[in-house]
């Protein structure tokens, strides 16, 4: 097209440039003048042409540009080239091409214009400048073709693949996609109980609903490369051409589910939140669309917030326990239903409790305690572990603020870490009148890779006079060096390996050796899961200072029950 563009404009510089008549010159050959007529006859019956001043005022046209535009040569010539311009078109299109060819060269692009009926009609333009002898610009030479019919054709073809109401790419063009490519993976999001928001808000908030929720999950998965299609319904289609690891991919949706949930939808004086499930299907072609589906209506019918088409019934109740302890957590939280429990450690040389472990636990919505161990991971992947955190310590804060009592706070890595969690503590400490007696027992663990913070934080507890213990100590992955660069007070020696000690050689050799090397470094030593009489006997004959587990005494909630000697 840009040659046959280029071979035209130097045919009109020739005859239309100069404004005049070819046929008067007499210097050139008549079978050449009769050509090159016949030339320019061709291009006024195929192209729209016309001419402008440097301004862009119109000079010429030819009678295609009459009669697609709907005005006349009187009404054209001396007018500014704007006249057809059409509002669609956006101004930063004029100013590239007014930068193009006022700088020598030649622009190319489509534009849509406006006919004197208000019409519109779209033209694939060539622009170039028209230099003078001096090398300056004189005028410009604008050639058009009118590709209307072409372009009406792809805007009905694409409105048969595109959703009305949001835009999207609808069901038709996901399957057209899925029949075109080798697709791995298809996620199918589905808006909960949508019915009822269109009964209780009407039609059309339900659809600006759809709207909002269609321009929030496009914002989402459009940055991870995802195209997203609005399906029948309140369904929306997220595609991929490669499958992500599919624990990543739980993760994924996961999030998305919990954040959407969390998301507020404002439609005029109407707050509305609104929950989501998802289907996940793999496959080919059209195969994928069908295991989406039956994934995604599993979800519903098990009231899970998503569903693989492959998951085994084992993966199946984790997302179920998952789903339920995601609610029970964010209900404890907002009913103060997060609480302390007091775990008794007995001093084998006195023979009395003389401190408490504060431990978590949460009240579900059937009024049942729930154990850390059901809720601590999916805390942690739905952020909201740091405030567990700081509510036990709170709580443990207050219970003993009045009492001469040391107790223990369990804390992790993921505590150390946060910035926020640390200047909790140590906000709390700072305002405690008895921080002699709190112990923050450290959570040996694999994830503790940089010692140094840990060191650093340990430091900071130890400047008020905290003291600090080692938990799970000897589980495989302790360090004795660790333990003199920390500076500890206590070390608390794995379950694991009390639990074996009547019927393990190799436990009691390895309590033992615990035992010889924190006396020679003046740590004490707590045993903990004392189950009974037998294991409580030998691991006091062992050394060790201090027991706890259900023989000394359960975990609490009420402290006062738990002062009782060990008979």
């Amino acid at each position: 097209m840009k040659n046959e563009n280029s071979k035209k404009i130097k045919l009109l510089e020739y005859n239309v440039q100069h404004s005049m008549d070819i046929r008067e010159k007499p210097h050139i050959d008549i079978e050449q003048t009769q050509l090159l007529n016949e030339y320019k006859k061709a291009v006024d019956q195929s192209t729209i042409v016309s001419k402008t001043d440097k301004n862009g005022v119109i000079i010429y046209v030819n009678d295609a540009f009459e009669t697609v535009s709907g005005y006349s040569k009187d009404e054209l010539i001396g007018a500014s080239q704007s006249i057809i311009r059409h509002t669609d078109t956006p101004l930063e299109t004029f100013k590239a091409m007014w930068e193009t060819i006022l700088n020598k060269q030649p622009w190319h692009g489509i534009l849509k214009n406006r006919a004197k009926d208000g019409s519109a009609y779209y033209v694939d333009t060539t622009i170039s400048p028209i230099l003078g002898t001096n090398g300056e610009i004189e005028e410009f030479i604008a050639m058009r073709h009118d590709i209307t019919k072409i372009f009406e054709q792809e805007q009905l073809i694409n409105r048969q693949f595109t959703d009305v109401l949001t835009g999207l790419p609808n069901r038709l063009k996901l399957l057209q996609e899925l029949e075109k490519e080798d697709y791995k993976e298809l996620i199918l999001f589905d808006l909960d109980a949508f019915q009822d928001v269109n009964k209780l808000y009407g039609q059309a908030i339900g659809d600006e609903i759809l709207k909002r929720v269609a321009l929030y999950i496009t914002e989402v998965f459009s940055k991870k490369k995802k195209q997203v299609y609005k399906l029948p319904g309140d369904v929306f289609a997220i595609l991929c051409f490669d499958a992500c690891v599919e624990d990543a991919c739980k993760e994924i949706i996961s999030t998305f589910i919990q954040e959407f949930s969390e998301n507020l939808f404002q439609i005029g004086e109407h707050e509305i939140y609104l929950s989501i499930a998802a289907g996940v299907g793999y496959g080919k072609n059209s195969d994928i669309l069908i295991n989406a589906n039956i994934a995604l209506n599993n979800a519903k019918k098990l009231k899970l917030p998503f569903s693989f088409y492959n998951l085994t019934e084992e993966e199946e109740a984790y997302y179920v326990h998952s789903h339920k302890m995601i609610k029970t957590l964010k209900y404890a939280i907002l009913n103060d239903l997060v609480i302390p429990y007091f775990h008794p450690i007995y001093n084998s040389q006195t023979c009395k409790i003389e401190k408490y472990e504060v431990l978590m636990r949460i009240i579900n919505e059937n009024g049942e305690v729930v154990d850390p161990l059901s809720f601590l991971d999916i805390s942690r992947k739905i952020k909201i572990y740091p405030e567990l955190t700081k509510i036990i310590i709170r709580k443990a804060f207050e219970m003993f603020q009045d009492k001469d009592m040391i107790f223990t706070i369990n804390i992790s890595i993921d505590d150390i870490r946060n910035t926020q969690t640390q200047t909790y503590i140590i906000d709390m400490i700072s305002r405690f009148n008895r921080p002699h007696n709190i112990v923050f027992e450290i959570i040996e663990s694999e994830e503790i890779e940089d010692y140094g913070q840990v060191k650093a934080f340990v430091k900071e507890l130890k400047k008020y006079g905290v003291k600090i213990a080692i938990d799970d100590f000897g589980s495989g992955y302790s360090n004795f060096m660790h333990l003199l660069e920390l500076d500890i007070n206590f070390i608390k020696i794995d379950g694991s390996i009390i639990k074996n000690i009547l019927h393990d050689q190799n436990s009691q050799i390895l309590i033992e050796s615990i035992v010889f090397m924190a006396n020679k470094l003046n740590i004490k030593i707590i045993a903990e899961f004392v189950t009974s009489k037998k294991i409580f006997d030998v691991v006091t004959s062992l050394g060790v200072d201090y027991t706890q587990g259900d023989y000394i005494g359960k975990p609490n909630p009420d402290l006062p029950n738990l002062m009782r000697k060990i008979s």
